[in-house]
């Protein structure tokens, strides 16, 4: 007879979440399945049909999550993907709904001076939400669905620090860009004022020394960081900050460790993703870019590495990259592509590899 054993993470262990359900042992025998997973073949006609087949709104959304899960080797049952659609909209609501009241307490400038054009302004906002509203429920969904495969159940605040934690364009959708960048220069002013002389140029272990060190201030983080996924493999993210010639940078490094089932050594990396944006500067000049680099291993070496870059650079400036990085990383340069990013979550959403290539059940 199996058992399934649960451990109750309380608040004095994670400050993010009031509870954590943490699922130690969780295998299909002992898991209730209502719904078997849908079976795909090479033969599905396209994305549309799958998501029409699991029940799902016929929307971007749904594919990230399809894709997520398939990252996560999550069944494809569509009890799982509607929750993880759930949570998604659930937490974007709370997550407005707390802001619009901070928005209402603090707001001090008496409502008399502010006279926006009222159709003008709604046209704006909703053109806005609508594009901040997608970018943030899918990372929930990222979220959720990595969750799910560590066996957690979290609650909305420890939810919504997941996801900060993976997206490093979270602070600047959320408003705080500028609050964030003042600290941040705040801070680097008393590090010069203590510090004689000012340290050159950023080094790999210095810049180690930062993700590691972060990631062990979220508590949350740590946790799940050191949790596998159901799969044998591990999932890990290491948010961090840093500033480099006046420029303020926020990082999301996203890496997926190996597992002897998948064929791969333990603890190596099998995939690892960059996640990095340049913040405006203080004058908020729009200067903000983003640059993702997914390297990817086959036999503990590296075998291919792709640059998404927003916005995209000339043309002329692609073999430039791929050369440098060639030389850099020791890896021939046709193995290099750049491109410019039109996902979110290109590495987490399939690398753009499609469906094509479904053809088992999940």
């Amino acid at each position: 007879m199996h058992i399934q054993k649960t451990t109750v993470v309380s608040a004095a262990s994670c400050n993010e979440v009031s509870r954590a359900k943490i699922d130690i042992e969780k295998s299909a025998k002992g898991s209730s399945v209502k719904t078997p997973p849908v079976t795909v073949s090479k033969t599905a006609s396209s994305i549309s049909s799958l998501i029409s087949s699991l029940g799902l709104p016929s929307d971007k959304l749904s594919a990230s999550i399809i894709s997520f899960s398939r990252f996560f080797s999550l069944p494809l049952k569509p009890e799982l993907l509607a929750s993880i659609r759930q949570q998604a909209f659930t937490q974007l609501h709370l997550q407005r709904s707390f802001q619009q009241q901070t928005s209402a307490f603090c707001n001090e400038v008496p409502r008399a001076e502010v006279q926006p054009d009222p159709a003008k302004q709604a046209l704006t906002e909703k053109s806005s939400d609508s594009a901040v509203n997608i970018k943030t429920r899918e990372v929930f969904s990222l979220a959720a669905a990595a969750a799910e495969s560590k066996g957690v159940e979290l609650l909305p605040k420890g939810l919504e620090t997941f996801a900060e934690s993976i997206d490093p364009e979270w602070q600047k959708r959320q408003g705080s860009g500028d609050k964030h960048r003042q600290r941040n220069k705040n801070q680097n002013e008393q590090k010069d004022e203590d510090a004689p002389v000012k340290t050159g140029a950023l080094s790999a272990s210095g810049l180690k020394q930062l993700a590691l060190e972060s990631s062990e201030k979220i508590h949350l983080l740590s946790l799940l960081n050191k949790l596998p996924n159901k799969n044998g493999q591990r999932w890990i993210v290491l948010p961090f900050d840093f500033s480099d010639n006046g420029r303020d940078f926020r990082v999301s490094m996203r890496i997926l460790l190996g597992s002897p089932g998948h064929g791969e050594a333990l603890n190596r990396s099998v995939l690892m993703a960059l996640d990095i944006t340049q913040l405006p500067a203080l004058a908020n000049d729009g200067s903000e870019k983003s640059w993702l680099f997914v390297m990817e291993a086959a036999n503990n070496r590296m075998a291919r590495i792709s640059v998404y870059i927003d916005p995209e650079p000339h043309l002329k400036t692609h073999s430039a990259i791929k050369q440098e990085l060639s030389n850099l990383m020791g890896i021939p340069a046709e193995r290099i592509s750049v491109k410019k990013r039109l996902d979110s979550f290109p590495c987490e959403g399939g690398c753009e590899n499609g469906y094509q290539s479904i053809d088992e059940a999940v």
